[in-house]
């Protein structure tokens, strides 16, 4: 099974925590994350933390699917289930994941102030 795809991104807490503190947090919020994922991080102490790393997470997507055009902040959920952070796909995400027949990894990681995420992209078998 050949790796097909590569995505790291960075994202500052510390810019994550402006925006929710802000004016546009709403909206911010409302666009990029789906409702699932405003209610898990929400509930965190570390909400800026949480919020960081799937942004980071979403960022790091693109990068390995190449940007395709439509792709929306609301194609890719990052979901935690009992166990490592993954992706939940749909809309053109979910087209570009059949398309390549590629199953997704992903790791997400914050310390110092900065969230982290990796997604590598690899063909199923």
């Amino acid at each position: 099974m050949a790796i097909i795809g590569l995505g790291l991104d960075i994202c500052s807490v510390a810019r994550i925590q402006r925006i929710l503190d802000g004016p546009r947090a709403e909206r911010f919020l409302a666009r990029v994350y789906t409702p699932a994922e405003r209610e898990y991080c929400a509930a965190r102490s570390d909400a800026a933390n949480a919020y960081a790393a799937r942004f980071a997470a979403k960022e790091a997507l693109v990068k390995a699917l190449g940007a395709p055009p439509g792709l929306s902040w609301h194609d890719m959920e990052v979901v935690r289930e009992g166990g490592p952070p993954r992706f939940r796909f749909s809309g053109v995400a979910l087209v570009e994941m059949e398309k390549r027949r590629a199953e997704a990894f992903l790791a997400l990681t914050h310390d110092a102030g900065v969230a982290a995420a990796t997604v590598v992209l690899q063909e199923r078998s």
